[in-house]
């Protein structure tokens, strides 16, 4: 069941409801498949059912809660078509903005991948301190985020990497199933990468790097390789409408 974590300041109970709820869906402590009870999650989270349902409601919109009627609430399985349809996007948008970058990206912004870069790297550094893989992988899934949201923000694009964001949450859990923290310090090896390909204007290099960086951690679940890797049955897991077309 979802866990209780801390409020932000001023957040009501229909925005605190819905984060954690959908913290614990990204971050796999709901599993795709999975059954939501409405009376739980009041417990658990000290709410009310009103912002539950609301919460909910709004996920249902995002794809990642599935409420049948007469039935109940359930976590969306991780449909494949939009992982890829998200990732194609992503490339396809990203590596314009990055050729963009290389040839005009302000101080500010380069200095902003640099200290982003820095906290991967201390968290990586600080990984085994940490005693929790899931909380590893949920911080730094959120440094990800930030480090290519900032690529968007330097071309005035913040909404638009909003949506890809929003429209990548199968991709994320499919990379948080897989266990993303075995994947940090390449990742950062590959955001490192980004960074200098943009500070030396190499914006020749862009499309391959990119394509390596956004394409290679689903590259393994193109014929459904990995899905040993988890206990659960894999149609419990997956939703299956276009099995196999994940070609990068």
């Amino acid at each position: 069941m979802v866990k209780m974590i801390s409020r932000l300041p001023g957040e009501n109970n229909n925005n605190y409801s819905y984060r954690a709820i959908k913290e614990g869906i990204l971050t796999l402590e709901l599993l795709p498949g999975q059954l939501l009870s409405v009376g739980e999650l009041t417990e658990a989270l000290k709410v009310s059912t009103t912002p539950i349902k609301s919460a909910l409601w709004k996920l249902q919109q995002e794809h990642l809660v599935d409420v049948i009627p007469q039935v109940g609430s359930y976590i969306s399985k991780i449909n494949l078509d939009l992982v890829e349809e998200a990732a194609s996007m992503w490339f396809d948008l990203e590596k314009e903005y990055l050729k963009s970058a290389c040839k005009h990206f302000s101080e500010e912004n380069i200095e902003q991948l640099k200290r982003n870069l820095s906290d991967q790297e201390m968290l990586f550094e600080q990984k085994h301190m940490l005693h929790n893989s899931k909380l590893v992988a949920s911080k730094f899934s959120e440094l990800d985020d930030k480090f290519h949201s900032i690529i968007f923000k330097g071309h005035q694009r913040n909404n638009t990497w909003k949506a890809i964001s929003q429209m990548a949450t199968d991709y994320h859990r499919m990379i948080m199933l897989k266990g993303i923290e075995s994947r940090i310090e390449n990742m950062i090896a590959e955001h490192k990468d980004i960074l200098s390909i943009i500070e030396k204007k190499e914006i020749e290099r862009v499309e391959n790097v990119l394509r390596e960086h956004i394409f290679k951690p689903i590259d393994g679940w193109r014929q459904m390789g990995g899905m040993e890797s988890h206990e659960g049955n894999v149609d419990d897991i997956f939703a299956y409408s276009n099995m196999g077309s994940l070609n990068f």
